[in-house]
Formats: structure tokens, C-alpha cells, sequence
């Protein structure tokens, strides 16, 4: 046996053995709670420690009713602003939830879910996602709350949540388990895998606009391919060092792929 062909064998055998330890200490951690409709303010501790990490909360200006959420400590939401102001996300099932959101907004920078009938992204939602980031220590956790608010934003309703153990690990909006069941593991395929320079990402059905992220073991984001159309994708490998990865293809909001690859010499 050839020392390049040794190589590779001990390569893969040692990031199999590190996916299943992996795998073996991770999990969703869940929580579902009877539906709360709070008269002013929810107080969510998502990682259930006796801690409050966010608070869910009645506002507003000039009697206009509003929903607003208030980050504790260092955790944060996902958003955007615009014009000074800053608006919460209302995620679809099946977004993903991690450093690959464009922006997060803390403690200093209490977000507007929803305000009156046409303000922010929450008026008359029903069972969207609020990303979160909870920051314990040194480390960073992805999370999601579930809730419905009104068209007039009066009421809003929590209904679950839950976040990923693992520090700097995805979660998918609405994710309660690891297992991605509602994937069709026929609808696509990667070859080669492993690979040296490059790999196709081939569908069975047409893509319209999605988006292809590549990250590493520990969650990171190290590569993100957009408005990508047709059946197959091409893959550089670029820069990136041997080891494991996992890429995530989504189209439309809905995940087509999540499988994992390997990078060897």
C-alpha cells in the first residue's frame, strides 16, 4: 500500500470517528410549552438554566400597539435596520440559523417584531421563527422561538423553542431533533466525494435561485455560492484545508441538501 493511499484511509477513518463523537454529543434542545399569550412581557430562558435570555414585550409610540423583543446579557436576534430603527426577522420553516445571517442586533439594540397593522415583519405572522444567539461563557449557541402575532400586533402568541447544544453549530428554524427528515436524500447527489480540487452538487429537479453553504466541523461558515440555477453546482475547493465539511443547499427557503463531504490531498 502506497503512503498516499495510507494516508487517506487514516484520514477519513479519524473524521468518521469524529462525526459519530460528535454526533453522539450533540442534540436540538427543545422545549415545548403550552401556547403563552402574555398581557405585557414573556420572559424566555431558551436554554432553560434559571436565566432570562430575552425579553418578548408590549411597546409602541403615539397608542400604536407594538411587539418588541429585548436581548439579555450579550445574546442577540437576527434583523436589519433601516433608518435607525431595527426589525426582527420572521423566519419560514426550515431557515437556517447561524453565523451566516447577515446581521444580529444585542442588548443595546432592542428589536421591533411588529408595530400597528404595517410595521416590521410580524404582523399577522403565523408560526415564524425568531433566530436567536445565545452567548454563554466564551461559547455561542443558534436558537429559535416560535411564535403567531396579530395583524394589529395587540397580541402576540409564544408556542416553543429550541436551540442547537453544539457551540457555533447550525439549527433549522423549526428543527426539534438532528435528524433532517424532511429531506429526500434521492433528490441530489455529490461526486466526488471525498475530493482534492473540486466536486459537482447534482438535483434532480431545477433550482431558481438558491444558495450553496459549505461549513466546516464546528459550525463556521467558510464558504457561501448565491443565485445559483439549473440541476448541478460546481464546487472549488479554493483554500479550504482537508477535513470534514457540510454543505447546505436551500432554494426558496426550503432545504434541498444537507449532507456532509470530506477535503483530502
Amino acid at each position: 500500500m502506497n503512503t498516499k493511499t495510507s494516508s487517506l484511509k487514516t484520514l477519513i477513518s479519524l473524521l468518521i470517528l469524529f462525526f459519530v463523537s460528535a454526533t453522539l454529543h450533540a442534540q436540538i434542545v427543545y422545549t415545548d410549552i403550552p401556547d403563552a399569550t402574555p398581557n405585557a412581557t414573556f420572559s424566555l430562558d431558551l436554554n432553560n438554566d434559571g436565566n432570562v435570555d430575552f425579553m418578548l414585550y408590549f411597546g409602541g409610540s403615539a397608542g400604536t400597539a407594538g411587539v418588541l423583543c429585548s436581548p439579555q446579557q450579550n445574546n442577540a436576534y437576527a434583523g436589519n435596520a433601516v433608518g435607525g430603527d431595527y426589525f426582527a426577522w420572521a423566519l419560514e420553516l426550515s431557515a437556517s440559523i447561524c453565523d451566516s445571517l447577515d446581521t444580529w442586533y444585542g442588548t443595546n439594540y432592542p428589536g421591533t417584531m411588529a408595530l400597528g397593522a404595517n410595521i416590521g415583519y410580524w404582523p399577522g405572522a403565523i408560526d415564524r421563527y425568531l433566530a436567536l444567539k445565545l452567548i454563554v461563557g466564551t461559547n455561542i449557541y443558534y436558537g429559535w422561538v416560535r411564535l403567531d402575532v396579530v395583524p394589529t400586533s395587540t397580541s402576540f402568541t409564544v408556542k416553543d423553542y429550541a436551540y442547537q447544544s453544539t457551540p457555533n453549530a447550525c439549527i433549522q428554524a423549526g428543527q426539534t431533533t438532528l435528524g433532517l427528515t424532511h429531506l429526500n436524500e434521492n433528490a441530489f447527489s455529490i461526486f466526488p466525494n471525498p475530493f482534492t480540487s473540486s466536486t459537482t452538487i447534482q438535483t434532480m429537479g431545477n433550482l431558481n435561485n438558491a444558495t450553496l453553504v459549505v461549513s466546516n466541523a464546528y459550525g463556521q461558515t467558510v464558504k457561501r455560492v448565491e443565485n445559483i440555477s439549473g440541476q448541478s453546482v460546481s464546487l472549488s475547493r479554493d483554500d479550504l484545508p482537508i477535513g470534514l465539511y457540510f454543505i447546505e443547499l436551500t432554494d426558496e427557503n426550503t432545504i434541498i441538501a444537507f449532507e456532509k463531504m470530506l477535503i483530502c490531498d
